[in-house]
Order: structure tokens, then C-alpha cells, then sequence
């Protein structure tokens, strides 16, 4: 996801928890020329970055692994800046057992109205989702946006030097 974004924003951020999977970003980061794009090691359910760092964050790919989707959503909207956009990329609700044994998967994807609730307990507004249909998974991108406050002042004090962001799972 960083190399598809990273060429698109000021600076982009890679958080996994797999030292493995950032070594493979670095040297993919380096081969594209993307000096404005890093990683970092890091827990998604606890990102060490102050709160409305972000204009945006994906999640991609990782929620399945997770033992607690919700509390990596509610984490990914602690980080964003007012208007900002969460990005959420996963399977919709499938019966492929196997992926549980044979790749860790936790969870064997999600509704549409879970990820939806999760965004609004978040304090997120849940856009229509996009369905990619596939055989046999279908992927299914979910957005949300934090809606700037009303308070013109707190809006104007979270604004500056704070740049853009990828979060997720890294490829």
C-alpha cells in the first residue's frame, strides 16, 4: 500500500508488528525511489503517534488476523485529523475454514453492518461500501470519515505539520 500511496501524499507511515514484513517494505520503499515513505514496528491496537496525526488511514488486509477488530478501528480514528478518511480493506463473511489453520486468520471476514457500527462506536461516519466480488473471496473496501469539529479553534490547533498516513499490514 505504501507504494501505491506514498508517490500521492507529503509523507507516508507503515506500522507492522512483523520485523519480517517491514524489512520486505524497506527494501521496497528503496527500489521505488519513495524517500517520503517509512515504516515503523508497532501494534495496531496501540500506535505510539499523538492523537489526529493522520488525514488518512487503511487498514489493509489485517483486520482477519485480529483478535479485536473494533479496538484497531477505534484506534485508527484516535489517530485521524478532523475530515479525515479511515480505509478499510477485507474479506466480506465467507465459510473457507481452512484459512484458519492454513494462514492464522481469525476471523473468517466481515459484514458490512459490523465494520459499519465499529466506525460509528468510533466516533466515525460509515460511507457505502464497495464490494469486489472474487472466486472464492470477495474484498470489500469500507470507508469512514471523522467530521471536523465545530469548534473552529480546536479544528485550526490540530492542523499543522501533522502528515499524511498509511497504516497497515505491509506487502
Amino acid at each position: 500500500m505504501l507504494e501505491i500511496l506514498a508517490p500521492r501524499v507529503e509523507r507516508a507511515l507503515g506500522i507492522d508488528q512483523s520485523r519480517e514484513m517491514l524489512s520486505i517494505a524497506r527494501v521496497n520503499l528503496a527500489r521505488a525511489g519513495l524517500e517520503n515513505g517509512s515504516v515503523r514496528l508497532g501494534d495496531m491496537y496501540q500506535l505510539a503517534v499523538p492523537d489526529a496525526s493522520f488525514d488518512a488511514v487503511v487498514i489493509h488486509q489485517v483486520l482477519h488476523y485480529a483478535d479485536r477488530p473494533a479496538a484497531a478501528i477505534a484506534e485508527a480514528a484516535r489517530v485521524l485529523r478532523p475530515n479525515g478518511v479511515l480505509v478499510v480493506v477485507d474479506f466480506a463473511p465467507h465459510a473457507l475454514e481452512f484459512l484458519r489453520d492454513e494462514h492464522a486468520h481469525r476471523r473468517l471476514g466481515f459484514s458490512d453492518a459490523e465494520v459499519a457500527e465499529w466506525c460509528r462506536a468510533a466516533g466515525l461516519d460509515p460511507a457505502s461500501p464497495r464490494h469486489l466480488a472474487g472466486d472464492p473471496l470477495t474484498v470489500v473496501i469500507w470507508t469512514a470519515h471523522r467530521h471536523a469539529p465545530t469548534h473552529p479553534r480546536f479544528a485550526q490547533a490540530l492542523q499543522p505539520g501533522a502528515p499524511a498516513l498509511v497504516e497497515g499490514e505491509l506487502h
